[in-house]
């Protein structure tokens, strides 16, 4: 039986040692409270070692820890060493499935999974809060909020996280955590802490990735680049235990020396690589993975890591649109690779570049298993899901330079439908006063002509919204009709539209 892997809208390194050691044991209130072990013996320049232990100060066998390049796993004394690479910043901790994410900081976000690797101390303590590991959760993964001024972080805290805040108080009671999926800022690095100041009141933990945007450039090297954002955010790079998943952040961007904004890469250095396989190796394989990255990832020694796994997801940013339909196989595994955006395109507009509304993707799992996938657009309530449109209200239009944009099937007869989170397999059916007439849309990758026609006459004649493969158009038999279009997805939920979106809705823009 073929494997399933989702990636949706989401690289990894080095050279990894594992050491363990017993410690005797003393109290050291100043490197994380807790009983700590005595000094172990053999010690070199480059020694790191700790213990991890719960709030009562009982030992955390088994969990992961790593320098981001190394690695060690806690003993029955909830000890570890591990000799640390020169240039690592962090001391990192998997967190695991029955310990609680706390928060804290000046930011008031996640902060039980790294400490920052001093000159002075060679002894890092973690300290856990134990939970029953549950089996359900919920993840809210945030494409690009990608602020470029004071005024936009404003708005992103008046909208965006007001939304979510609205959206955990009025949802099913389970663990939720937000993910973003890079470009925090949009090279304005001065206002990490203001944005970081938004996650941290969104009152769920809110993790961050890395996006293009979010490396300082120019700069001497990629890791002089992620400097900024490390100060306020902590690695780059990083895992954590959820249920039965296991949650990889990873940075997938690579900045040129001395570059300027364009001059990025998917990529990621050697050790990256070595760090997923690594963290992976201690993973089960019942296990579920759900990753993030910033650039839709098309790199094969990262789908080659992924692809042995039974169940993945991989969220990503990047596009500013909606998908879920870049199809790959690789080792027998279908891939399919997605992308989200909570941000408007070009970032100040309440829609996407593929005319969906901004918004977040919403994943809950039960066990290892995608129990549900929704998504969430910003300021509308869950139902929402598509717009419909008569193709004659949207004749086609030209450009000043001389391009012209139409609906793919166009005429008194066909209507098309944006439905923003549309996969195949969906079932999508068409009803005329009542009375189904086609459940057989034509799925074709073309323009939503009512977002192409906003960008142009409403950003400075700016075409910036692109094709998308969630575009569907039936032919309707009586255009007279009371027409609505009903979708069911792959895990039963049902959404109608019966309203026609016109000329005369123009969203919201920010100028």
């Amino acid at each position: 039986m073929m494997k399933r892997l989702l990636i949706l809208l989401l690289a990894a390194a080095a050279a990894f040692a594992c050491d363990k050691d017993n410690g005797g044991g003393k109290t050291d209130p100043d490197n994380g409270g807790g009983q700590t072990p005595g000094t172990p013996d053999n010690l070199t320049s480059l020694t790191v070692y700790g213990k991890v232990l719960d709030e009562n100060g009982v030992p955390y066998p088994g969990v992961v820890m790593t320098d981001g390049y190394n690695f060690a796993q806690t003993d029955a004394d909830g000890f570890y060493r591990f000799e640390k690479y020169r240039y690592a910043s962090f001391v990192q901790c998997s967190v695991p499935a029955d310990a609680a994410i706390s928060t804290g900081g000046t930011y008031n976000l996640p902060d039980s999974h790294y400490k920052r690797l001093t000159s002075a101390t060679k002894e890092y303590n973690f300290t856990l809060k134990r939970q029953e590991p549950g089996k359900r959760f919920r993840i809210l993964a945030l494409g690009d909020p990608q602020v470029h001024s004071a005024s936009q972080v404003n708005r992103y805290r008046q909208t965006a996280l007001s939304d979510i805040r609205q959206y955990v108080v009025n949802s099913e009671k389970i663990p939720t955590y937000g993910i973003t999926l890079g470009d925090n800022v949009g090279d304005a690095w001065e206002l990490f802490p203001d944005i970081a100041t938004v996650f941290g009141e969104m009152t769920i933990p809110v993790f961050t990735t890395i996006g293009n945007h979010d490396h300082e450039f120019p700069n001497d090297t990629d890791a002089a680049s992620r400097k900024k954002y490390e100060a306020v955010f902590g690695p780059s790079n990083f895992s954590f235990n959820r249920g039965d998943v296991h949650i990889v952040v990873f940075d997938n961007v690579l900045h040129s020396p001395e570059c300027f904004s364009t001059d990025y890469v998917q990529g990621y250095e050697p050790w990256q690589l070595e760090w997923l396989k690594k963290d992976l190796s201690y993973v089960p394989k019942d296990k579920a993975i759900f990753m993030t990255v910033h650039i839709p990832l098309t790199d094969s020694a990262i789908l080659d890591v992924i692809s042995q796994r039974n169940s993945v997801i991989v969220a990503c940013g990047h596009t500013h649109k909606l998908e879920n339909t870049y199809d790959k196989t690789v080792n027998g595994t279908d891939i399919t690779i997605c992308a989200a955006g909570s941000t408007g395109a070009p970032w100040k507009g309440l829609i996407l570049s593929d005319g969906c509304q901004r918004g977040y993707k919403v994943y809950e799992y039960d066990g290892a298993k995608l129990s549900r996938e929704i998504y969430k657009s910003i300021q509308y309530e869950e139902p929402f899901q598509m717009r419909m449109f008569r193709t004659t209200d949207f004749p086609a239009f030209t450009t000043e330079g001389g391009l012209t944009y139409a609906f793919q099937y166009f005429g008194g007869s066909w209507i098309a439908v944006n439905l923003f989170n549309y996969k195949p397999g969906w079932k999508v059916v068409l009803k005329e006063n009542g009375v189904l007439t086609s459940s057989a849309p034509i799925q074709a990758n073309s323009y939503d002509v009512w977002a192409k026609m906003f960008m142009y006459n409403y950003h400075d004649r700016d075409t910036d919204s692109g094709k998308t493969r969630h575009m569907l158009y039936f032919q309707v038999k009586d255009p007279k009709a009371s027409i609505s279009v009903e979708a069911t997805d792959e895990f039963g939920a049902t959404f109608t539209c019966d309203q026609f979106t016109t000329t005369a809705n123009v969203p919201d823009y920010d100028n």
